[in-house]
């Protein structure tokens, strides 16, 4: 039975199209994933929960300075842009969305089953050591920690895929060697 690491991104995802609202037009093989065993970082545990409380707040519309550099002089450009916002999710919503994630974490949920994996002290050196690829490619440190918890719970004869959409932590990976997936594509390596 394969392996699959959800990044943040690709968790969201996957809860969207097993709600019925799809968010990618080139959307995983869910279905394929969903057959094998499926497993986020515990930074993606916390990090959804955010993602969560962001849709559900919303965002107001309001007026905005651009406030761009225009010129090699720094002269920063003072034009004004409106940002129509975004609609809060209802209340409803997001509660369930969090029970879902509970029942799926603790293994009461119908739909599927999520393993969290702690992020220990091996994960948090080699993702230090992973961060060597920043340099060239641009990615943050919670992507960091999601690689590297597939580094390390990852064998040659058992490979943990990485599921993500990322391009810049997907070339890192690439860069190391690893096994992932992208969105209307098997597995690249």
């Amino acid at each position: 039975m394969k392996k699959y690491l959800l990044d943040t991104n690709a968790f969201f995802e996957l809860l969207s199209y097993l709600s019925g609202r799809a968010v990618r037009r080139d959307n995983y093989d869910f279905a394929d994933i969903r057959q094998g065993e499926c497993y986020i970082s515990k930074i993606t545990e916390l990090e959804i929960l955010s993602v969560i409380g962001k849709y559900g707040r919303g965002i107001p519309s309001q007026w905005q300075t651009c406030n761009r550099q225009t010129s090699e002089e720094g002269t920063k450009c003072n034009n004004r842009y409106f940002f129509e916002g975004v609609t809060p999710w209802n209340k409803k919503l997001c509660i369930a969305m969090r029970k879902l994630i509970k029942e799926m974490i603790e293994g009461r949920s119908s739909i599927l089953r999520i393993n969290v994996l702690e992020i220990n002290e091996s994960i948090i050196n080699r993702a230090e050591g992973f961060m060597m690829h920043a340099v060239r490619y641009k990615f943050g440190s919670q992507d960091a920690l999601i690689a590297s918890t597939a580094i390390i719970y990852s064998t040659e004869e058992d490979p943990m895929y990485v599921v993500t959409s990322d391009k810049a932590l997907r070339a890192a990976m690439e860069a190391e060697g690893m096994k992932f997936i992208v969105p209307g594509k098997s597995i690249c390596t």
